[in-house]
């Protein structure tokens, strides 16, 4: 009789580890199953790259991979912060192409995070607008090439400010308002801190500590009428009138026009800052022959017009003018002229991250 129930036990511990066996290899199957696929179905060709979310149209991913049968998946980040922290954390790993702004370049080549290109081995290079080549944070282009350009201007409700139609200025933003409105500003620190530098000083190199004291002073007494602090879905806030002026890169307002006909773009006459987009190779990539295709692919003219036409981005590829709608290219405002060019500052590094962080913070506990 011992016996017998000494079986029956024995048997039931069995049949309970082979059941808890058989869940957790269920359970690894699934958790595994994308790298499972992933080692088994991944074309030969595949390059990974980080990117902004709004940088790189899918016709043109799909029409490279369709010519070359190079497969690209993209990967999304909303920030350049994002991006560098990403960066710095696993030095790229996994990553062979990125795309990033100007001041971002500075950072990750002076951190030894980008490998140097090879432009020999990009033809379109040819083509790239010699004013976005040669600028501070990559003086010889040896780690980025520039593939688009934006500027920062002020976009508003053309029935409210009639009587200033011909005058829009920062004043409209920084100082009290004339009458019962608030306005949108940028959300990046960076970008609001230096754009704040221009309207104060005219300047974004140099700022010594009371000019900096006087950019958070400044901010704080903006404050009071800033409705939000956002460069993404600001459409809703001016569509439903909730605030009918706001600061935002010509390429939200492209999109925006064309939407509507109740807003208007301005750059104002003081100047503003400019944001070059770059891309760039990741120091741990071992695709850089895959990549250079990519890379060529973006920066030609066909590509770099259906960059301006689905998100917006001016094309640093001057041959890709020709194929911009003229509403656009012939508005001093989205293509400045050689003398507004020159007052467009381009963000640096020269205030470093702890400061910009802590008068950041400043302004929003003001």
């Amino acid at each position: 009789m011992n016996e017998k129930k000494f079986s029956f036990l024995e048997y039931s511990f069995i049949s309970k580890i082979i059941i808890v066996l058989g869940y957790s290899a269920i359970l690894l199957f699934f958790l595994y199953m994308p790298r499972i696929y992933t080692f088994f179905f991944t074309p030969a060709k595949v390059i990974n790259v980080f990117t902004f979310t709004d940088m790189i149209p899918s016709s043109v991913v799909k029409e490279f991979e369709d010519k070359t049968g190079i497969a690209v998946r993209l990967k999304y980040f909303d920030t350049n912060e994002e991006l560098l922290a990403k960066l710095k954390i696993d030095n790229g790993a996994g990553y062979d192409l990125i795309t990033t702004s100007d001041y971002a370049v500075d950072i990750l080549r002076k951190d030894g995070l980008l490998i140097e290109i090879d432009k020999s081995r990009i033809s379109n290079l040819k083509n790239i607008d010699q004013r976005f080549l040669g600028r501070y944070f990559d003086p010889e282009n040896k780690y980025s090439l520039p593939i688009a350009w934006s500027v920062e201007g002020i976009v508003y409700k053309k029935d409210l400010f009639t009587d200033c139609k011909d005058k829009i200025s920062w004043d409209l933003l920084y100082k009290k308002p004339v009458f019962n409105y608030e306005v949108c500003m940028p959300d990046g620190a960076r970008e609001i801190i230096f754009l704040t530098a221009i309207y104060l000083y005219g300047k974004t190199n140099n700022l010594s500590s009371e000019e900096i004291e006087q950019i958070k002073q400044t901010l704080k007494d903006q404050k009071k009428w800033v409705e939000i602090y956002m460069s993404g879905s600001l459409q809703y806030y001016l569509f439903a009138d909730i605030v009918p002026i706001a600061a935002t890169s010509s390429a939200f307002a492209k999109k925006l026009l064309e939407t509507s006909n109740d807003f208007n773009f301005v750059l104002p006459d003081k100047g503003s800052f400019i944001a070059i987009e770059n891309i760039a190779i990741p120091s741990n990539s071992n695709k850089a022959d895959l990549s250079y295709k990519f890379i060529d692919f973006l920066i030609s003219t066909k590509s770099a017009a259906l960059n301006f036409k689905q998100h917006g981005y001016n094309p640093t590829n001057k041959k890709a003018y020709q194929l911009i709608d003229k509403k656009f290219l012939n508005n001093n405002n989205f293509f400045p002229s050689n003398n507004m060019f020159d007052k467009l500052h381009i963000i640096n590094n020269e205030i470093d991250n702890k400061k910009i962080e802590d008068l950041w913070l400043a302004v929003k506990l003001a």
